[in-house]
């Protein structure tokens, strides 16, 4: 039910975009951790990455994807285009994702998620400890969030939480600050 303002596209691009999604079931899938590849799939480094820590990954990361919900690095997806910024489908998937994320095995998520995605988890509904992480840099004297290439900061820093096996946080803070 997409409208052309949904999808932020004009004149047969909407055409093109409806197509995809309608054939999403017939045409080939891939790995989620492959089919999604822009800059912070990328600065993870996937194919290059130790056997352990692929396996670290693949236990202990989640995607939110706005057509498939909660995904796993290696679950199998379709072809399909749906921006982020498809308002409406925050309201469509909030509660199935914050029921998921209760019934995870973890006592505690940690939120490396864009603030696009933040409002699919009903903070007030989540059984779990969760604590943000902020990406902080020092300017002019002033400490700030970075806000320029955080998605790459961010999946270079997971990389390396990967590749060493570890994340060391107080289950008592509400947020993690890395200064970079």
């Amino acid at each position: 039910n997409a409208t052309q303002k949904d999808l932020k596209c004009i004149w047969d691009r909407f055409e093109e975009w409806i197509n995809l999604n309608k054939n999403i079931l017939s045409t080939m899938t891939n790995y989620a951790l492959k089919r999604y590849d822009g800059v912070m799939f990328k600065a993870i480094d996937y194919d290059n990455m130790s056997g352990q820590a692929r396996e670290y990954y693949e236990e202990n990361f989640l995607f939110l994807s706005w057509m498939y919900g909660i995904l796993k690095p290696k679950d199998k997806i379709g072809n399909y285009k749906l921006p982020i910024e498809t308002k409406w489908l925050s309201k469509y998937w909030i509660q199935e994702i914050t029921n998921t994320l209760n019934n995870i095995k973890a006592d505690v998520i940690i939120d490396f998620l864009p603030n696009s995605y933040k409002k699919m988890i009903d903070k007030k509904s989540l059984n779990k400890k969760l604590i943000e992480v902020d990406f902080l840099t020092q300017k002019n004297w002033k400490i700030q969030k970075i806000s320029h290439w955080v998605k790459k900061i961010k999946w270079e820093y997971i990389k390396e939480i990967c590749e060493n096996n570890w994340l060391i946080f107080d289950e008592k803070l509400d947020k993690i600050e890395i200064f970079k």
